[in-house]
């Protein structure tokens, strides 16, 4: 998993020492990225109370967009493992298929040797017949 977070904050989420956006209040890129209803609103710069609880939500928004983006990968490669079994479905159909086309191909074709057999049988069967002829005549 931490390999995992890692990959995540290096998309898109800096460390947080590099986490702003050049302003002189150093407001966090989570914070601006969020929608206007999720973020926070603005400390009151006089209240040590006020800055801490600002920080506080500014570290959810980074954690929520974390987890956003983790989301967002995961359904990714849920589609994409949804697309590869759904290949693998068409393709083990398609197999199936071949299999069974190769199937009756071989029935046909030792059902079309015996017959090539008899009609062989029967050729020389009339040629010696008519060699019984010509032989007679």
């Amino acid at each position: 998993m931490i390999t995992s977070e890692k990959t995540v904050r290096n998309i898109g989420f800096p460390d947080e020492s590099s986490d702003t956006n050049g302003s002189d209040n150093s407001i966090p890129m989570a914070y601006l990225t969020l929608d206007h209803q999720l973020q926070p609103l603005a400390p009151c710069p006089n209240s040590k109370e006020s800055m801490a609880v600002f920080e506080q939500h500014c570290k959810m928004a980074q954690e929520y967009l974390k987890v956003q983006t983790e989301i967002a990968l995961l359904l990714q490669r849920k589609n994409e493992l949804i697309a590869e079994l759904d290949q693998d479905e068409k393709d083990q159909q398609n197999t199936s298929r071949l299999v069974q086309e190769h199937k009756k191909l071989l029935e046909e074709n030792k059902s079309l040797s015996t017959y090539f057999q008899q009609c062989k049988k029967q050729l020389d069967l009339i040629r010696a017949q008519q060699q019984k002829r010509q032989g007679t005549s």
